[in-house]
């Protein structure tokens, strides 16, 4: 049995209330959120308004800037602690009322929009156990890692809450090499934890899918439920014409797009592409840069693909040209970023997405 979230696409925009995990942490560590929500473009007047929807750019701009602030390696499995059920609202309701587990995963992965992720997801039962795996849909830049953890560490927290006890982790895999914070993961989890894996997931005992929850009533889960589906027909829709253009970039990254390329696909001219960006204080050649370079740093972090290899990928002609782009980019080689960690300088002008990686238990 195989159980998928509904995203296929990254998501458009995020509710601002999703930012309070990180703004509490802030505070904890007494830094000012205020100087970092400027430069994301994000006003002060969005974490009083729970309508406020979020671009991409804005809210990856701002983590990428509160992981540098903060500078702890294990964040993510710090913040994904503290997105417990309540902070779901409406969908944390409709999960904590649904009859058993698998129905309250169900709920989660139909109206996923109104989470904070950018991750596919996936609950896969083989046997005894059930396997919880999560796989980016774009890419994230310096926040690459950090929303990898995050989902785990907070699918885990609110299917253990969900239950109304504890949730054991037989084993954990994760695709990234044995990082410095490798015991965090050990602690929070309490079994083994498996590095430069497949793909990133955890299991555990797949009779716990379907044991009643500690909050059950599937009438009034099959009621929040509806009123989920509402919302995110009503989130769907905002995607904006910039978005459009990156998800066609994105489409086919290693052909060597151009501004009447992608407009013919879309049956526009050239010029009215240009014009509708321009609206959105946007650019084609401002996008292209940041899809190029947001996916050369998830090449370079999470891949063992050589210099060359990712060249293609990019649609470069040649590895010398990708690595003088890069240079452009962030002031430093590509090969700088595996030797030393990434600390480049990260991209304002606009958002990046990522191909989805898709997989199948």
């Amino acid at each position: 049995m195989e159980l998928r979230s509904s995203l296929s696409t990254p998501p458009a925009r995020h509710l601002s209330y999703g930012l309070n995990p990180l703004i509490s942490l802030l505070k904890e560590y007494k830094l000012d959120p205020a100087p970092m929500l400027a430069a994301a473009g994000i006003p002060p007047k969005a974490l009083e308004d729970p309508s406020y929807e979020l671009t991409p750019h804005q809210e990856l701009s701002f983590t990428t800037d509160v992981i540098r602030g903060i500078d702890i390696p294990e964040i993510g499995l710090i913040v994904g602690r503290r997105y417990h059920l309540s902070a779901y609202g409406l969908l944390g309701l409709a999960i904590m009322t649904s009859e058993n587990l698998l129905a309250g995963m169900t709920v989660l992965y139909k109206n996923i929009l109104m989470t904070w992720t950018y991750m596919l997801w996936n609950t896969t039962v083989r046997g005894d156990r059930a396997y919880v795996s999560l796989e980016a849909l774009r890419d994230l830049g310096g926040s690459q890692q950090y929303m990898i953890d995050r989902g785990l560490v907070a699918s885990h927290t609110i299917f253990k809450e969900a239950l109304g006890q504890e949730l054991p982790v037989l084993e954990v895999h994760l695709k990234q090499a044995k990082p410095s914070y490798a015991e965090v993961y050990r602690e929070y989890f309490n079994c083994p934890v498996h590095f430069d894996s497949a793909e990133n997931y955890y299991a555990f005992e797949s009779k716990l899918l379907y044991q009643p929850l500690a909050q059950s009533e599937p009438e009034t889960a099959r009621i929040y439920g509806s009123q989920c589906e509402n919302i995110c027909l009503k989130l769907a829709k905002n995607s904006t014409f910039s978005d459009i253009i990156r998800n066609q970039i994105l489409s086919s990254p290693r052909e060597i797009f151009t501004l009447e390329t992608v407009a013919n696909r879309i049956n526009m001219t050239a010029r009215t592409v240009q014009r509708k960006l321009s609206a959105e204080n946007s650019s084609y050649k401002g996008i292209l840069e940041d899809v190029r370079q947001n996916l050369a740093i998830e090449y370079l972090q999470s891949t063992k693909f050589t210099i060359e290899e990712i060249a293609v990928r990019l649609g470069y002609s040649d590895s010398s040209s990708f690595c003088h782009a890069y240079k452009r980019w962030t002031g430093v080689n590509p090969s700088d970023l595996r030797q030393r960690g990434y600390t480049a300088k990260v991209p304002r002008n606009s958002d990046g997405a990522s191909p989805a990686h898709r997989r199948k238990a």
